[in-house]
């Protein structure tokens, strides 16, 4: 078996946030004075990567630690109501626990919504979780590779956005990214993950049936 660890991304890969995320950035844009957006921009902007996505709304990198404290408190309140990404995905998760793979969780969220939600949908699967902070993705990772005494190329990590693929290209790790996100199938594309998939079922092929 080629994997021995997989590791989530949480909002957009399990966790369906894209419309409470959407709700709380308007709150923010009217808040710290930012570009306004409606639904019928988030096709562009699926394909931006989240640097340049920061850029085009004018956020400045000084509010970002607020602005995050406060999409955090308003997500907790809002958990209860948020669904899975993909119905399939808990199947998918228990037949890799079954397999002897171990699975954990790596997200830029709270481990208070994490665990709210895992909660709320009995997925009681996981190793660890582990929270990385907007952009520190690739720092998290090295501790986890070393607490753990994990080779990198025994991890997967699944996630939807281009920083995902960017982190773990920096650090050695491959990636399963997922369509079904926050970016888009061509933004995710043009970046060369290692795998792009479209089901949770792919996960399967990938690590149990050595899928290239």
């Amino acid at each position: 078996m080629k994997y021995k660890y997989v590791i989530f991304d949480f909002d957009g890969t399990l966790a369906d946030t894209e419309d409470i995320n959407f709700t709380i950035y308007l709150d923010l844009a009217d808040k710290y004075k930012l570009k306004k957006i409606s639904k019928s921009d988030m096709g562009s902007l699926k394909k931006m990567s989240a640097f340049d996505l920061i850029d085009y709304l004018d956020i400045k990198k000084r509010n970002i630690p607020a602005m995050i404290r406060f999409g955090r408190k308003i997500l907790h309140g809002s958990i209860e109501n948020i669904d899975m990404c993909k119905p399939t995905i808990a199947e998918v998760m228990l037949k890799l626990k079954d397999n002897d793979i171990i699975l954990g969780i790596l997200t830029s969220n709270s481990k208070k919504n994490v665990n709210k939600f895992i909660e709320k949908h009995q997925l009681m699967m996981f190793t660890f979780i582990e929270n990385s902070g907007m952009f520190g993705k690739e720092r998290v990772f090295q501790k986890l590779l070393r607490r753990y005494n994990i080779n990198k190329d025994e991890v997967l990590y699944v996630g939807d956005e281009i920083r995902d693929i960017t982190a773990t290209k920096n650090i050695g790790i491959d990636i399963a990214s997922v369509d079904w996100g926050y970016n888009s199938r061509d933004g995710l594309e043009k970046n060369k993950p290692k795998y792009l998939i479209s089901e949770p079922e792919e996960l399967l092929e990938i690590c149990l049936n050595h899928k290239e």
